[in-house]
């Protein structure tokens, strides 16, 4: 017998103001024994995709740091539903092409929040029962920061950084690695639109499963009793994208699939002139607000957290699609996997390669790229022009307009 899965019909997300409170209660969560346990239960199982190696042990803790520094130093974006979608489409059309960048994130460290689930990890579980559930954990956050071998040693002492390989190899990173982390956070149970109480949400180390209606009432115990180490999102996965390496194929369901749209939204916010897809807007705390947190920081004796502001970022107007586009793809999303985009973007949008210095292009015949870079940036198939007038993009593929409503 098989239990349903979740089935989730969205996420509600944070306003953008709100964000910089969550990031300050997830680096105290992050920071604390209670997450410490959680990756050493995660090292036992083998659940775990990078950890550090210390004097001949994995070390839950130096682990725990690093991502706790990670939230501290991180600036805080919002990402509007339209361009995540755009993101989501344009991924899953293909990975990047360009050489992967530690240039590329739009700041050294960040936590980047979206309005709609990015992908989502699906595993199937077999219950003391004996009963088997599929559990999909959206995936609705990612945090950042460039990895450059200072990380190497911890107080002078010397670390070695694995990763465990899909067919279950351990192998070490080289010294002085040079890369980009990432972590990606799944939202709360509480957080999630649409789930049924009795829906399983996970299955405990027992092989218990646990309800949405059980997690909830755990988080809000919890969260009670530490008001001060409550995190707002659960640390899910974690990779590290090796510099100048390529993306290749990936599977939707894994962290490579995710961190490829991650990168594809920062390409996007890169993008300017005639190319420009976005608009970013900065919002910062009043200054009573953040006197107050400075005040609440020093008399708690804690590190600020963050830089006060959150940008939000969404697509332009000129690149926005047809509201009732959008309607229609939110309609038809559930939240499990990832939001909906085929009504905005019939066709994946596309990727080209764009030439930073023409001149030399052309002058040194420089194909190999030595003395100038080429820049990817992502193109969506327009499909927006006069009513009723036929329109062919690329691939060959014919749109017709309807006629404007009165």
């Amino acid at each position: 017998m098989s239990l349903p899965s979740t089935r989730p019909t969205g996420w509600r997300a944070p306003a953008p103001l709100t964000l910089l409170d969550w990031q300050r209660r997830q680096e105290a969560f992050t920071r604390s024994n209670l997450t410490e346990n959680m990756l050493e239960l995660s090292f036992r199982n083998r659940n775990w995709n990078v950890a550090p190696l210390v004097a001949g042990q994995l070390s839950s803790k130096l682990l725990m740091i690093t991502e706790s520094d990670r939230l501290q130093q991180a600036r805080t974006y919002s990402i509007g539903a339209n361009a995540t979608a755009l993101a989501v489409a344009a991924t899953a059309g293909s990975t990047p092409r360009e050489a992967i960048s530690s240039h590329r994130p739009p700041s050294p460290a960040g936590l980047m929040v979206f309005a709609d689930p990015i992908g989502s990890d699906i595993e199937t579980y077999r219950t003391t029962s004996g009963e088997t559930v599929e559990i999909h954990t959206p995936i609705v956050a990612a945090s950042w920061s460039l990895w450059d071998g200072d990380q190497d040693t911890h107080h002078g002492i010397p670390v070695t950084w694995l990763r465990q390989a899909h067919h279950g190899d351990v192998l070490p990173y080289p010294p002085r690695f040079r890369g980009i982390w990432m972590t990606f956070y799944a939202p709360r149970t509480g957080d999630t639109i649409g789930v049924d109480p009795g829906q399983p949400v996970a299955v405990g180390p027992d092989g218990t499963v646990i309800t949405a209606a059980e997690a909830h009432q755990a988080d809000a115990a919890f969260r009670q009793n530490n008001r001060e180490h409550w995190g707002p999102l659960s640390w899910h996965n974690e990779l590290v994208l090796p510099e100048g390496e390529l993306f290749g194929t990936s599977q939707p369901g894994t962290p490579q699939h995710w961190a490829a749209t991650v990168y594809t939204v920062w390409q996007v916010m890169e993008q300017t002139g005639k190319a420009q897809l976005t608009e970013t807007a900065r919002h910062a705390l009043p200054p009573a607000a953040r006197k107050k947190l400075a005040s609440k920081a020093n008399t708690h004796r804690t590190r600020p957290v963050g830089d006060g502001a959150v940008r939000v970022v969404d697509l332009a107007a000129t690149a926005r699609p047809a509201a009732r586009d959008t309607e229609r793809d939110n309609a038809a999303s559930d939240g499990r996997r990832t939001v909906q985009w085929s009504c905005r973007w019939p066709v994946p949008p596309y990727r080209r390669n764009t030439c930073q210095n023409p001149y030399l292009h052309h002058k040194l015949g420089d194909d190999a790229l030595e003395h100038h870079t080429h820049r990817e940036e992502i193109m969506p198939m327009s499909i927006k022009g006069p009513a009723d007038k036929p329109l062919r993009i690329r691939g060959g593929t014919t749109f017709t307009f309807d006629a404007p409503s009165a």
